[in-house]
């Protein structure tokens, strides 16, 4: 073999080897491909299972602290804060505070027991029945109206993120749910004639570890208003007395502000 002959022979070797390289590259490309896809199919999975998990750890809470805000309006919904704690087994007992906007701003504490809500903004204790009229305390860890139906019931979940809440790390995801899901909790139900319920944004936090417990829950039930409700201490009992409260002399009111006597 000549020169020549010798270097054409070296040309092709080398383009040889650089088709087979460039393949090699190109099926790296692809499987990265992939493998992206496989990490957004988790990402979709991992939220769903941790929405469930959040669900199961709302159905088995003995006891909370919770924080409540309101801004905006939510038709039905008075109230614009509440603070406090509450036992959920065996029965449903509460007490804190809260603040109602009713025609003028009312402040005051409330006491739930034995299945009814007894508040002082009106300046004393009165009997205001469920307590629905100036917030639905009873209903927070309810399966199957309150958050564990809630948090089984948002669509579309995708994680976004993580954030650290009062020390706790949770995990971000947000979704939809429908107005009637948490009518509940709301007072409000949107409606319309096609999709009968609205659906309604809502973001969740919860612990990325541990039980899985819901830190934190907004929702966004009307225009330019939003719900958010923050709980901690799970597992600590609250002490709840039952105030002094007058019999009622007629059929007591439920409009906060309105003595039942």
């Amino acid at each position: 073999m000549n020169i020549r002959s010798r270097s054409t022979a070296a040309i092709v070797a080398l383009g040889i080897t650089v088709s087979l390289g460039l393949g090699a590259c190109a099926d790296k490309g692809s499987s990265s491909s992939g493998g992206g896809d496989a990490t957004a199919s988790a990402s979709a999975v991992d939220a769903t299972s941790l929405l469930k998990s959040a669900s199961e750890a709302a159905k088995a809470v003995t006891n909370a602290q919770f924080l409540i805000d309101v801004t905006g309006t939510v038709p039905n919904l008075p109230l614009t804060k509440a603070t406090g704690g509450i036992n959920v087994k065996p029965a449903v007992q509460a007490k804190g505070s809260a603040e109602l906007s009713m025609g003028g701003k009312l402040k005051g504490d409330f006491v739930f027991i034995d299945g009814k809500m007894y508040s002082n903004i009106s300046g004393r204790y009165v009997d205001y029945g469920d307590g629905a009229s100036i917030f639905p305390v009873a209903l927070l860890f309810d399966p199957a109206k309150g958050l564990p139906h809630v948090l089984s019931s948002i669509s579309e979940p995708v994680a976004a993120g993580s954030e650290t809440i009062e020390g706790a790390a949770t995990t971000k995801i947000v979704g939809k749910v429908r107005s009637g899901d948490v009518s509940a909790l709301t007072g409000t139900r949107v409606v319309n004639p096609e999709t009968k319920d609205v659906p309604v944004p809502v973001t969740v936090w919860i612990q990325s570890s541990g039980e899985h417990q819901l830190v934190r829950l907004q929702l966004v039930p009307a225009k330019d208003a939003a719900l958010t409700m923050n709980f901690s201490k799970w597992g600590e009992k609250v002490d709840v007395v039952k105030p002094s409260v007058p019999a009622p002399s007629a059929v007591p009111s439920t409009t906060p502000g309105t003595p039942r006597n």
